[in-house]
């Protein structure tokens, strides 16, 4: 059970690490001084508001782009995680027992 709660939270940081490091060198902070574009790169929701203050409807764009290329590449990223956690578990989790033989031929199906 811990390592089942300690494998979901380190697998959300570090998707969650991913995703911002993706949503920052996507943004388009041309323009910007310096001190917002430190803000603007923390988050969507940080770049809106500082393109709302900025009056700047490229920052905005810049933002919802950059997110959504950082939720693609996450997504791929879980894709491919899971296709070879399924490979693993195909190859050794295979039951290489015959069933046969765990069900004696004399067993009556009424018991």
């Amino acid at each position: 059970m811990t390592l089942h709660q300690v494998g979901g939270a380190i697998g959300i940081a570090l998707l969650g690490s991913l995703l911002a490091g993706v949503f920052r060198d996507r943004l388009d902070v041309t323009g910007l001084p310096a001190e917002a574009a430190d803000t603007a790169g923390e988050s969507v929701v940080a770049a809106h508001l500082v393109a709302e203050r900025a009056g700047s409807a490229d920052l905005v764009a810049s933002a919802n782009s950059a997110y959504v290329h950082g939720m693609g590449v996450v997504l791929l990223v879980c894709a491919v995680a899971s296709l070879v956690a399924a490979l693993l578990a195909a190859v050794f989790l295979t039951d290489t027992e015959d069933t046969e033989e765990l069900v004696p031929a004399t067993a009556d199906a009424r018991q």
